[in-house]
């Protein structure tokens, strides 16, 4: 083994983030006080997922501001486990996202 070069990352990476997103937005739920006062923002989630589709860290790297969304982000991530699994050509164990879930109502 020469000089360690990173992998590369996944070729299907994209396509699975694509996928990824999907899933998250299938089990989001806008919270009932938050629709009622008409609060709508984006809050960013910072988590780790092993190869399985299950998180093993997560916390809050952007806030929306508005603590029933902040808190939604984190509960939509614990809800939709297991999230799809890592395509086989990623490398590592696990991987680090930042996702942005967004609450915005119908106008």
């Amino acid at each position: 083994m020469q000089g360690a070069t990173p992998e590369p990352p996944s070729a299907g990476l994209p396509t699975w983030k694509g996928l990824l997103l999907r899933h998250l937005e299938r089990h989001k739920r806008y919270p009932s006080e938050a629709q009622r006062a008409r609060h709508e923002g984006t809050v960013y989630v910072r988590f780790t997922m092993d190869r399985r589709g299950m998180v093993v860290a997560a916390r809050i790297e952007r806030a929306a501001g508005i603590a029933s969304l902040d808190q939604e982000g984190l509960d939509l991530l614990r809800r939709a486990q297991p999230l799809p699994p890592l395509p086989a050509d990623q490398p590592g164990g696990t991987l680090e996202l930042i996702v942005p879930i967004q609450f915005f109502l119908r106008r």
